[in-house]
């Protein structure tokens, strides 16, 4: 499990690449997309982890995603700071994320669907 990060705001963004579109709006939900991005409403501090496969533990699927991607998934802030990174195969990745629960989760998985 990584570290927990202080986010200097209530929303974290998992992008594909450097430039990217956020989601206009969330629709009253904790996740929404782009397709290039998908947007979460966090609570801080905030623990985010990558992962092959669907946690075990207690989690709330908050959304499954296709994005657009050049080879690298990243979890950043508003202000574009990089939290944590995996690398994918560039093109459309789909991704599940996943909260420890349904409104501003304090820790988020985001999972990377094999091809």
């Amino acid at each position: 499990m990584s570290e927990p990060i202080d986010v200097p705001s209530s929303v974290v963004l998992v992008v594909g690449s450097e430039q990217f579109t956020p989601p206009t709006t969330f629709e009253g939900l904790s996740c929404a997309a782009s397709d290039d991005c998908v947007a979460v409403v966090v609570s801080s501090p905030l623990v985010v982890d990558f992962a092959g496969a669907a946690p075990g533990d207690a989690t709330v699927d908050l959304g499954t995603f296709t994005l657009a991607t050049e080879g690298q998934l990243s979890v950043r802030d508003v202000y574009n700071r990089g939290f944590e990174s995996a690398g994918v195969e560039p093109g459309a990745v789909r991704i599940t994320v996943w909260g420890d629960r349904a409104d501003e989760p304090g820790r988020i998985v985001v999972q990377v669907h094999p091809d």
